[in-house]
């Protein structure tokens, strides 16, 4: 591992004052030794002239050394902390690559980003398991009624449909656009036509009764509103009722194919 910065800076501190030093001992023991004043003050001018050129120069190092080495040893923390802005925290952080190439104390601070990424990470994934289980169970709850279920966004795009809907329905799917597309008859005026006069009113409607002819009975409509935390409308949701035959008529069904 690298010295650590604080070692390094004390190394030039330590020998900015050593050169002080040095300086007044031998003006000590020029003022103890010289023979005539001329000699002793060229000698002090000549001593005090070669501390302070090397006190400059350790000084214009030190004043130098701390900015750059500061941008290099930030710069690798600064594109880590920019892509987990950016939503990235699938990183590789090669930890002997760091030990050697950044100062110690640098170091543990990307020990503990690599740390804070696993945490992340985990949490992530734990996140993303709940949702898809949630997902799942509603979805699973859905496709077991005996109602229908569309879900459509603020644009009028279906998010989501259960399973008899697509059976009964098969123009609609997912990400179809319920309000720029053209259906069969049967979902053009009456789906449509209840769909549209939802986001026209921004409010749920009561329930309405259509006649399919497709189906030879009458479907019942009815609508909730989905809404931001600001209140907005952010999509709706469309329950259909009567889809399925019941089960006296499919009962009665299957005694006339057993008659016949």
């Amino acid at each position: 591992m690298k010295s650590s910065f604080t070692g390094k800076i004390r190394i030039i501190i330590v020998f900015l004052f050593l050169i002080a030093l040095v300086q007044g001992l031998i003006i000590t023991q020029l003022l103890h030794h010289f023979q005539d004043i001329e000699s002793l003050k060229m000698d002090i001018q000549n001593t005090v002239y070669i501390t302070v050129f090397l006190q400059f120069v350790l000084s214009i190092i030190l004043i130098f050394y701390i900015p750059v080495f500061l941008r290099n040893a930030f710069m690798e923390i600064h594109n880590i902390l920019k892509d987990i802005s950016q939503g990235v925290y699938q990183l590789e952080i090669d930890e002997e690559t760091y030990e050697k190439t950044l100062d110690k104390e640098f170091f543990q601070l990307m020990l503990e980003i690599k740390r804070m990424l696993k945490s992340v990470v985990t949490f992530d994934k734990l996140k993303k398991d709940k949702i898809v289980e949630h997902h799942n169970r509603i979805n699973a709850l859905l496709n077991l009624t005996e109602n229908g279920f569309m879900i459509l966004d603020q644009n009028g795009n279906v998010v989501y449909l259960n399973d008899i809907i697509m059976s009964v329905f098969s123009s609609i799917d997912e990400k179809t656009n319920m309000l720029e597309t053209n259906f069969p008859p049967d979902v053009e005026n009456n789906i449509k036509k209840y769909v549209v006069q939802i986001f026209k009113a921004k409010t749920k409607l009561d329930p309405q009764q259509f006649f399919l002819p497709s189906l030879k009975r009458h479907i019942i409509l009815n609508s909730a509103i989905v809404r931001g935390s600001d209140g907005e409308m952010t999509g709706i949701v469309i329950s259909i009722s009567n889809l399925e035959k019941k089960k006296q008529d499919k009962t009665k069904e299957k005694d006339k194919e057993t008659e016949n």
